[in-house]
Parts: structure tokens; sequence; C-alpha cells
């Protein structure tokens, strides 16, 4: 899991990250909900960014910046989510769980 744990991103709720997509300008989302996401074979958890539909990227490793939080490589991309007023983003860590 890229040495993340869901408790390294719990304190950064509702705080902005930056992103910046390749060939296009840095995108500012927010961090709006971390979950678990651990089964009895993985062990997980997922990030949820909403951003402004003004400036959507695709999935990709995005460069991603926090001010407490230093750069980071993370894997997103937009997701359905039925909500309508902004554009939502999605990371996923997963790992074998240890036996």
């Amino acid at each position: 899991m890229a040495g993340f744990r869901k408790e390294d991103f719990e304190p950064h709720i509702a705080t902005a990250f930056e992103v910046a997509p390749v060939d296009m300008a840095p995108v500012t989302v927010e961090l709006v909900e971390v979950s678990a996401t651990s089964s009895a074979m993985l062990e997980g958890f997922s990030l949820v960014f909403k951003g402004s539909p003004a400036s959507v990227f695709r999935h990709n490793t995005h460069t991603v910046r926090h001010p407490v939080m230093g750069e980071m490589a993370l894997f997103l991309g937009p997701i359905h989510t039925g909500h309508t007023d902004a554009v939502y983003y999605q990371a996923v860590f997963s790992a074998p769980r240890e036996r």
C-alpha cells in the first residue's frame, strides 16, 4: 500500500490537495472521505476527493501535493457517485493480509 495507512489521511478530511495531471494545469480537490475496504484476504482503504467540474482529469498516476503530507504519486480517477455538485475521484489502496 505504498507505505500509506488510512490513519495518515483521516486528519486531512476537508482539506485541499493539489493534483498535477499530465498535460493540464494543477487541479485542487478536497478530501471528503476515507473508508476501510478490507476483506478476509485483503487489507485496504479508499480515498474520495471532490473537485470542480470545470477541470476534470482522467484515471492515471498523478502527482498529488498536500501542505502537511507533502508530495506523493497516487493512481486516481473520476468515479460515479450520483452527485451532480462536483466531480468525485477515488484512490484505492490494498495489499494481502499478513498471515
